[in-house]
């Protein structure tokens, strides 16, 4: 994505004014941390992820993931035990597989450049969040970072991007709001959000009924031009 591409712009309707990023999958390659740590977790039992599992706790907060996780595997250590080994796992392999995904870099210049308020809205938790963007150096790039842990119900419902439009005072339907997973996608459509689904290889075989755009990555052009820029 070039200057250029930032600045050709269609200002015949009106467009969405703030845009919020969905974090695990969509802003960092962290579904394949997840994919490998929860595959170390399985190894001494002989078990390994399937991607049935995965489809369905993708998108989902840490606690409900983790007990969808127990119960298909038949796990018997609590799910606070299974989080923390998980967790530990995570950490192992994070150095050496953490990146960013395709076009997040380019995208994020042009809203900084448009001065399009930016916003992040995560299942996991808002300090495991905090951190992943912080050790890139763009913490200060995002006006607000939602985590799971500060809301009720999460994803699928759509309390996260009601949240956010209420802490950032504005309209739900005024929000751009970027996802990878059908359940993302879901709470972004009941929160009336403009929903653009931006789907990886990791989200083969899920459904993206009535999202406004699916994206073939964040550089796809479709997602500027649904901005205005």
């Amino acid at each position: 994505m070039t200057d250029s591409d930032c600045t050709d712009s269609d200002n015949s309707r009106t467009k969405p004014t703030t845009v919020v990023f969905d974090l695990d999958g969509l802003i960092f390659n962290t579904e394949e941390i997840f994919l490998e740590a929860t595959n170390q977790l399985l190894a001494p039992l002989g078990k390994k992820q399937t991607p049935e599992i995965v489809a369905q706790i993708m998108g989902q907060p840490s606690n409900v993931s983790t007990q969808i996780l127990k119960d298909y595997h038949s796990l018997t250590d609590s799910v606070t035990e299974i989080r923390k080994e998980l967790d530990r796992h995570f950490d192992l392999v994070l150095d050496a597989i953490l990146a960013f995904m395709p076009g997040f870099e380019e995208l994020l210049q042009c809203l900084i450049q448009a001065d399009i308020p930016r916003a992040i809205c995560t299942s996991s938790t808002a300090g495991y969040a905090t951190k992943l963007i912080d050790r890139f150096g763009y913490l200060d790039e995002f006006q607000l970072i939602l985590g799971g842990d500060q809301i009720e119900n999460g994803k699928p419902a759509p309390d996260a991007y009601l949240k956010v439009a209420e802490l950032l005072k504005i309209a739900p339907a005024t929000m751009l709001v970027l996802e990878d997973s059908e359940n993302g996608c879901r709470a972004a459509i009941a929160a009336g959000a403009f929903t653009v689904a931006v789907p990886a290889k990791h989200n083969m075989g899920q459904s993206y009924d009535n999202v406004d755009l699916i994206a073939d990555t964040l550089s796809d052009p479709a997602i500027l031009s649904a901005l205005g820029i």
